[in-house]
């Protein structure tokens, strides 16, 4: 009686070998590409988050600057205060803007709001202060527009002779002349990527 016997194929340790090592390529190939693409949504989600909060702070500061009046206030003690727009001192700019909302007439108050905005610690901060004329150690409501800045400037931006001239650091004075009144308001934005951006907003547009 014969027997025949067969021998099993098998997988050597250099076949196996070579089967791991393609399977790490494809394992990292994979990951790499699975960690660009989360990143990239990262990136896309950062980038539009910026837009939307510099959209709603341009509509901010384009509706002060449409609103905003050229009324002489008073200072904390009471008296006349000199200027009635000032864009130097603790405030990147100061001044008194209409239209306040009192929905209902709850409050007993005109539609005057005094505005300040703040260059603090990376971020830009609109101050309105619960009165037009600010008592000591009034009320005030920040609000953060912009944050992780690198920093922020405030130019009041005169159109003379068909040309634009940026002053920095203008006081305008109650019953002054028309020769350095401003037509608008520019700020230069420096985000947390050193990049420099200009906003132009006209004064009552």
């Amino acid at each position: 009686m014969k027997v025949n016997c067969h021998q099993e194929a098998g997988f050597t340790l250099v076949e196996v070998l070579i089967s791991l090592f393609i399977f790490a390529l494809i394992s990292v190939g994979t990951m790499s590409a699975l960690t660009q693409s989360l990143q990239g949504k990262n990136r896309l989600a950062a980038s539009m988050e910026e837009i939307h909060s510099l959209n709603a702070a341009r509509s901010i500061l384009r509706s002060d600057m449409s609103a905003l009046t050229l009324r002489q206030g008073r200072d904390e003690l009471g008296g006349l205060t000199p200027y009635v727009l000032t864009t130097d001192g603790e405030a990147l700019l100061s001044f008194t803007r209409s239209g306040r909302q009192n929905p209902g007439g709850l409050e007993q108050r005109g539609d005057l709001e005094r505005v300040e905005y703040h260059f603090e610690n990376g971020a830009l901060i609109r101050r309105s202060y619960a009165h037009e004329n600010p008592a000591q150690l009034a009320k005030t409501t920040d609000r953060v527009l912009l944050e992780n800045l690198q920093g922020a400037k405030l130019y009041a931006v005169i159109y003379q002779f068909n040309s634009l001239a940026k002053i920095d650091g203008l006081r305008l004075q109650a019953g002054g002349g028309d020769s350095l009144k401003p037509s608008a308001i520019m700020i230069e934005v420096t985000d947390e990527y050193g990049e420099l951006t200009e906003h132009l907003f006209e004064i009552g547009a």
